[in-house]
Formats: C-alpha cells, structure tokens, sequence
C-alpha cells in the first residue's frame, strides 16, 4: 500500500520538517518463520556487531563509505554484495531484502531510516536514534504510518538488568524515588574543539561526500572520519547522545518519565563546532501526581557526590586500588538506592547491609517481568517473524526516549532553565532555544525519500 504525499502530510503535526522528506510508504509484508533477508548499512566499525547479532538470518547486502573499515566483514561475507550508496543499493537491490540494519554515524540515522522506512522495510537503526528533537518526532509519524517493526539498538533495554529494576522498584524496596544520577566517562574522543582541523587529503577508500551526507558540504579534516565525529555537533549528538541511550533507560523507562519539564546544564568547552569536554545536565520531570523527579547526567569526568545510602568507596574507588566506576546509574529512594551499569545491568542495593539482609532472608521478590532470550538482536529478528513491536521500537517508545535525551543538547546550548511544555513539544517563550530543536543546516535533500 502507498500512502500519498498529500495526506501523509496533512496527518503529519511536523510539517516544517515533513516538507523535507515525506515519503511515499510501501508497508512490509509478513515473514512467518522464514530466515530475515537483511541489508546492513555500516558494515565496519559498530556495524560489525550488527552482523554478528543477525548472522543467524540471510545478509543480502553491505552498503559502508570506508572499503578499509569494512574490510574484515568484506573478507567474512565475501559473495554478499556491497555498496558505498545506500540510494543505490535500494535501487537495485531493494526486492531482495526485508529488513535494513543501520550501524552510521548519527547524522546519517534519520535520512537512511526514512529511506528505508518509504521502502517498507522492516528497520533496526544504532542508538541515537537521530541527531535532534524534531528529527525523532518526524520519524516517529513516519514509523507509524509505515507499519514495519522497529527496534534502536539500546541493548539494555532487552536485559535482565531493567527488569529486575522494575521488579524491585514495584515491591518497594526503596521507597518513593526522588532522584536519579546518570554519569559516564565519556567523551573518549575530542571535544570541546573551537574549530575543525585544517583541510587534507581524504584517505583512500572513504567516499567522503557520502559520508557527509545531508550535513553541510566541506572538504575533508583528518579527525572526524571514521571515529571521532562524535564531538562536532554537525555529526554526532556528544556524550549524552552516545550513552543517554542506554544509561538514561533505567529511569526513563523503570519510572514511566515521559519528557521533561524543565532542563538546564552547565558545561566546559561548549563550541560553536563541537559539544563539550565536560558536562553536567539537570532534567526535571513531574510524575502523574506532579511529584518532582530529578535526573542529573554527569559527563568528561563528572561524578555524583553525597548520594544517600551510598558510600563513596563503593562508586569514587578507594584511592588505592578501586578505581572510580565509569559509567552507571542510581535511583535514589527514601528507603534505599538502586545502582547499576549503562546498560542497566548487574543492580544492587545500597545500603549494604540491607540489601544483604534481604537476600539472606530471600526476600527479594520474585521475577515477574517477561526476560528476553539472545539479546536486541534476536529480539528485533523474532518480533518482526511474529509480527509485533520490540520493546525497544520507534513509534512507542524510541522516539519520545532519544528526543527526551536530546533535549539535553539544547540545554548545552542555552545559558538559563528552559522550561519544557509536552503538550506544544517546545520550551516556553524561548524562541532561540525552539529554533535549536531541529537542525541547525540545511538538510541535503539529494539524500532524503522524495
């Protein structure tokens, strides 16, 4: 079925940014228990995950820019064939797939889901889900309308670890949650530049205008492509967007947050080129009883301090031969404190004692919550057999999770609080901060579904 321009647009509340790209849709057809016949756009780097996670199902095609970066999956799957141009491998490939795996950097995310999206197919697309705010909320009516299953690659939102975390967290075990903290050690690649390197030859194998993409078209410097895009905000959404992702789920998704209302940040070395070295971002959510919850996410080195229930000891090291805990999450209750890794893993409870306690008396409660068996991966390759969303899909949740992330973005931008209305999806009477919720270039529209 092909859904008409005229009225996608018109059901479409986005219409800034649908005119860029409002596709046409062709929806995808059931599977049943036959193997998933699978693109995978980014056949290096991360991309090489993707191919590990799915090689159970039948890989069609490899579409990567850098022949060096994918030279080991090459190597691997040397009959499969590959493309540098993801419009062409639709072009003459696209019948022979059912499903399109998406490992690019972030800049890339929106355009080549939408692509893949106005094909029909069934699509799984590396966390962040896309670069800005209005990006997620476009791509989330274009989901809707396309009735293909969705997943963004947050592992942890597949794991034991969150639902443990719900488990606990509805038997009480830590009473009423005020708070949470969500740090990292990320960036691990530059940032806080004040401008790009100088202008040099583009290494062989790298299509560097394909890279590029829709972001704004400039010569080649060495330090962006293939690993530290990450930084510049042209490219990459910096430390929040990398681990918010994952980190963030454990409040996000164990306290039901929706957005927030209020977001404000204080960092070092933000840059008109680049995110940065260090941050510190405060979101204010209000649950349905308007009670307050604070989130604090801490970047560059920044640690939580006097967290209650916790010792230092057990996340800042000993100054001896514990090491600080480099990224991890804690859910702060009257009762107790929940910790965990990024992903959600490997909870615990503080205080010790009583949490010691409670497994001695097996008071713990019991699994509740459905476990997932082999990953995201599987997840996403099972669900689309059966024909029903993951957990971790666009339309329901992905969408409204990455925007919520990347609000944070906005805040590094802005000197004061900015107040969050969900209704109207903008910060109240700021228009500077408003404008700063889509792309700050004009997409290349070359690259986006006509």
């Amino acid at each position: 079925m092909r859904l008409p321009r005229r009225r996608f647009l018109r059901n479409s509340a986005l219409l800034t940014a649908a005119s860029l790209c409002a596709p046409s849709i062709i929806r995808a057809q059931s599977l049943g228990s036959e193997k998933l016949r699978i693109a995978i756009i980014g056949a290096g780097g991360r991309g090489k995950a993707h191919v590990s996670g799915l090689q159970g199902e039948e890989i069609v095609a490899f579409c990567d820019i850098d022949d060096k970066r994918a030279a080991e999956t090459f190597r691997k799957y040397p009959k499969v064939p590959r493309f540098k141009d993801y419009r062409v491998m639709f072009d003459k490939m696209g019948k022979q797939f059912d499903a399109v795996s998406i490992a690019i950097p972030d800049h890339m995310h929106y355009p080549v889901a939408l692509w893949a999206l106005a094909h029909g197919k069934h699509l799984l697309v590396e966390k962040p889900l896309v670069r800005t705010f209005e990006e997620a909320l476009l791509i989330k009516q274009v989901s809707k309308e396309a009735g293909v299953i969705t997943q963004m690659g947050n592992q942890g939102h597949a794991s034991d670890g969150l639902r443990v975390i719900q488990e606990w967290l509805a038997a009480d075990l830590i009473g009423e949650v005020q708070e949470a903290y969500h740090w990292t050690n990320r960036p691990i690649w530059p940032q806080g530049m004040a401008d790009y390197n100088p202008v040099s030859a583009v290494p062989d194998g790298i299509d560097w205008n394909l890279w590029q993409g829709v972001a704004p078209q400039l010569p080649y410097r060495e330090g962006i492509a293939p690993r530290n895009w990450r930084g510049y905000r042209d490219y990459g959404c910096g430390a929040i967007g990398d681990i918010a992702c994952h980190s963030m789920d454990a409040s996000y998704t164990s306290l039901n947050l929706g957005f927030p209302v209020s977001v404000s940040a204080n960092s070092t070395g933000m840059t008109a080129v680049a995110f940065p070295s260090r941050s510190s971002i405060d979101f204010k959510f209000l649950t349905p009883d308007q009670r307050p919850i604070m989130v604090h996410w801490l970047d560059g080195g920044r640690m939580p301090s006097n967290v209650p229930h916790v010792p230092d000891e057990a996340y800042l090291g000993d100054g001896v031969d514990k090491k600080p805990v480099a990224n991890g999450t804690f859910l702060v209750g009257t009762k107790g404190t929940i910790m965990c890794d990024m992903y959600c893993g490997k909870p615990m409870l503080f205080p010790e004692d009583y949490f010691t306690q409670l497994r001695a008396d097996r008071a713990l409660p019991a699994k509740s919550r459905t476990r997932l068996k082999g990953g995201h991966f599987i997840e996403w390759v099972d669900c689309v057999k059966a024909g029903k969303q993951p957990g971790s899909n666009i339309a329901e949740y992905a969408a409204d999770f990455t925007a919520t992330a990347l609000l944070g973005t906005v805040a590094l931008m802005s000197d004061s609080t900015l107040d969050f209305n969900a209704s109207t999806k903008s910060f109240v009477g700021n228009p500077q901060a408003n404008a700063l919720l889509k792309s700050q270039y004009d997409y290349r529209t070359e690259f986006l579904p006509s």
